[in-house]
């Protein structure tokens, strides 16, 4: 009950929060269709594309309650575009006339409040643990904004070392907020960049060695200079999750056991063999889903199934497939690190 409260608290609450913007921002007070056009393509896709007669009410600014009429044009579809109803807010900008006119649909509200209703059910689970998760949150938030800026300013010569570092401070960061300074966090972070890296590297041998064979890097999206290189970055961050959360599990069981380190070595393998399925299937479905919308496309466009899992899913595939050798390599890592620092741990505290 209590996320869906703050979840509505903020939610109306970020209906009144035009004040923090600097953009203008406009609540539709009317809207009408005064056009409807019928579009047809070359493939046969039928859409309609209708033009909205908006009237609007500025909420900040120094013309704060200035009444607008605007235009807003949108498919049925709804690709790159939406219906305006009466209180939907939007961006404001001018033209070159001095005219008002929409550039984009203000969202904030749904996402404020998805944000309190998330932070609100960590609070009812976590208890006081909830904040050393959000300061973690925010220091690797921070690191990666540092990170960007950077990357920016070096025009991608230093892209590949520098989300390499930040893979290591992402696995440090977590691993000290959340296990704490231990020996435990030493292995934990440890057992991650090495097996990330191994992982990474395995894949990159592979790819080298076949030529890049059936992968089409230039299809990696928003990239017009070293696809391969924010390829493989992709990997780097994307898989360094499900090997921390698989460490993590094996060095708390093993550090928590008081048999011989073989003994301890095994647990460790039994426990990553149980773990190791579900997060190879969990990071393979979230890697597809990204690209599901746009294989749908293709397929209702004409296209073979072979050419759009080829060119649309392909790199997804090789993205699992890779993040799968480091969720592997982790349990062996893991688990021998574990066993090796739990007896060092134990026999210091003998």
């Amino acid at each position: 009950m209590w996320p869906l409260v703050a979840f509505a608290l903020v939610f109306v609450g970020a209906q009144f929060d035009a004040d923090l913007y600097q953009k203008p921002i406009a609540r539709v007070t009317a809207a009408k269709t005064i056009k409807t056009v019928a579009q047809t393509d070359n493939f046969e896709n039928h859409d309609h594309v209708d033009t909205q007669a908006l009237t609007a009410k500025l909420l900040n600014t120094k013309n704060r309650g200035q009444i607008l009429h605007l235009r807003n044009t949108y498919s049925f579809s709804g690709a790159e575009d939406a219906k305006l109803g009466v209180g939907s807010q939007v961006f404001l900008s001018k033209n070159a006339a001095n005219h008002f006119t929409i550039s984009g649909i203000k969202r904030d509200a749904i996402l404020l409040g998805l944000v309190a209703a998330t932070v609100v059910l960590l609070g009812l689970i976590m208890k006081k643990h909830l904040w050393l998760t959000l300061a973690s949150l925010g220091a690797n938030a921070i690191v990666f904004i540092l990170a960007l800026h950077v990357e920016i300013a070096s025009h991608q010569v230093l892209a590949f070392c520098l989300f390499s570092l930040v893979a290591i401070a992402f696995a440090v960061i977590t691993t000290l907020f959340v296990v704490g300074f231990k020996p435990l966090a030493v292995v934990v972070s440890l057992a991650t960049i090495l097996a990330t890296g191994l992982g990474v590297a395995l894949g990159y041998a592979i790819f080298t060695v076949t030529n890049y064979r059936g992968l089409h890097l230039e299809t990696v999206n928003y990239v017009t200079q070293a696809p391969q290189l924010l390829f493989f970055v992709q990997i780097i961050i994307g898989s360094l999750g499900a090997v921390l959360d698989e460490s993590s599990d094996i060095a708390v069981a093993i550090f928590q056991l008081q048999d011989g380190a073989k003994a301890r070595f095994q647990a460790g393998m039994a426990i990553g063999r149980n773990v190791m399925g579900p997060l190879i299937a969990v990071l393979f479905m979230i890697f597809i889903a990204g690209t599901f919308n746009e294989a749908v496309l293709w397929l209702r466009n004409d296209n073979a199934i072979a050419t759009t899992v080829s060119w649309v899913m392909g790199l997804g595939f090789a993205q699992s497939l890779i993040s799968a050798f480091g969720i592997v390599l982790a349990i062996p890592l893991t688990s021998g690190l574990a066993a090796l620092a739990a007896g060092v741990e134990r026999r210091r505290t003998a």
